[in-house]
């Protein structure tokens, strides 16, 4: 039986929201297990366009996700998925959501293997410090979140305002539109509930708990509590009708709840970026080791080159992680070691080593994957022609803990290799 793992975390991201109180200090996605970070949806290219707003202005959330292709049994495949961003609260608004260049107000269905490209348009509306996040949420399975960066709403929001115009021309402010008649209805419900309660607890319902059974029905329930009742009912039904035709009445122009799902279109390779579904080089992993004392990963790929341009690998990608290597980009705070280094000509199948070390691997709670119950890690590998033009290539398979201090990965012989340490 499948079992939605994701929402024990989204719950443990709320209760770290909540004790937060006004500034978010969350990271609560390490929360969620290795497998669901690193083998169903992969975010990368995540950019905030903005690090302050004010309540009413907007900032974008942009990026990519992959959908891996050795989706993990325990979670629900993602074939109906809603695009969402995650922080502590209502403390900001969603205006608008584009996947691969479509609108997306309902949910979307989405591929294994693919790639998609994200927008998300935010409005600040509570003041606070908050971390944001991407979110998927999968029908079944729950929320899977990506990388979180802290965003501050700045200024006065009691004077905030979300105005949007309704299809007959009206401009209504979402944040009081509807409030009067919304109370209004919950004080009438409140006093009916109350008043039904406190009926029967003044009456004698102990003494007639113990009569069950050993008196006739008709002797618990007296005329004048079936008068109660009965009147209660026709209340019911009336305040029920007459609410019915004075709401249809002041909103006669209504659209009912919209339940399709919008199949999000291809994302279509360019010169710059190639996709996962269109990339031309092909990697098959051989072997793959997780050293718990080195903090390191270590993997050796069998990599064939099917352009005409010669590719080299420069970066891994996983669990909201982006490790590059340092002769590509200088600048990278993770780093892989590739062996050999260099580009891979087009036609050519090498066998190369790639060992990405760090802390990050225990910060993030990583090193648990080791004890899933498959243990099987997963993630993206870039590769870059001589003008940085990249291809995004899946990659996963088992992987095999080691404790034995100071290895990491296996070179093509299969022997172990001492840890390469990065300043």
């Amino acid at each position: 039986m499948r079992i939605g793992r994701a929402a024990l975390s989204a719950i443990l991201l709320g209760v770290i929201a909540v004790s937060a109180g006004g500034t978010a200090w969350a990271h609560g996605e390490r929360s969620q297990e290795p497998f669901l970070r690193m083998r169903t949806i992969t975010f990368y290219d995540t950019k905030w366009s903005k690090a302050r707003v004010q309540p009413g202005e907007t900032m974008d959330l942009t990026g990519k996700f992959h959908t891996f292709s050795e989706w993990p049994r325990a979670v629900y495949l993602p074939e109906s998925i809603f695009l969402h961003y995650s922080v502590p609260g209502p403390s900001m608004l969603k205006k608008e959501a584009w996947m691969n260049g479509m609108p997306v107000i309902n949910s979307t269905s989405t591929k294994l293997g693919g790639d998609y490209d994200y927008k998300l348009a935010i409005m600040g509306r509570v003041t606070g410090t908050y971390h944001v996040h991407p979110m998927v949420n999968i029908e079944g399975g729950g929320p899977l979140v990506g990388g979180g960066e802290f965003v501050t709403v700045d200024g006065d929001w009691s004077n905030f305002t979300n105005n949007v115009t309704t299809i007959d021309g009206q401009t209504i402010d979402m944040e009081t539109h509807g409030q009067g008649r919304i109370i209004g209805w919950w004080v009438l419900w409140t006093i009916i509930g109350v008043f039904w309660l406190g009926y029967w607890v003044v009456r004698p319902f102990t003494r007639r708990i113990f009569m069950v059974g050993t008196v006739p029905e008709e002797e618990l329930v007296s005329p004048g509590d079936r008068t109660v009742g009965l009147v209660l009912m026709i209340a019911t039904v009336l305040i029920v009708a007459i609410g019915y035709v004075t709401t249809n009445g002041a909103y006669p122009i209504t659209i009912p709840l919209q339940t399709g799902r919008m199949d999000a279109p291809e994302l279509r390779p360019t010169t710059e970026f190639t996709p996962y579904a269109h990339a031309t080089v092909r990697v098959r992993p051989v072997t793959a080791v997780y050293t718990v004392p080195g903090r390191s990963l270590g993997m050796v790929l069998e990599v064939t080159n099917g352009s005409n341009r010669a590719q080299q690998l420069g970066g891994f990608i996983t669990a909201n992680l982006q490790f590059r290597e340092p002769a590509q980009f200088p600048d990278t705070r993770l780093k892989i070691k590739v062996e050999p280094a260099g580009p891979i000509a087009p036609g050519q199948t090498a066998t190369v080593s790639v060992d990405a070390t760090d802390a990050e691997w225990e910060y993030q709670r990583l090193a648990e994957l080791i004890y899933d119950s498959d243990s099987r890690y997963g993630g993206l590998l870039e590769f870059f022609d001589a003008d940085k033009n990249r291809q995004i290539v899946e990659v996963g398979g088992p992987v095999i803990p080691s404790f034995e201090g100071g290895a990491t990965a296996l070179t093509g012989g299969g022997q172990w290799r001492p840890t390469t340490q990065y300043k």
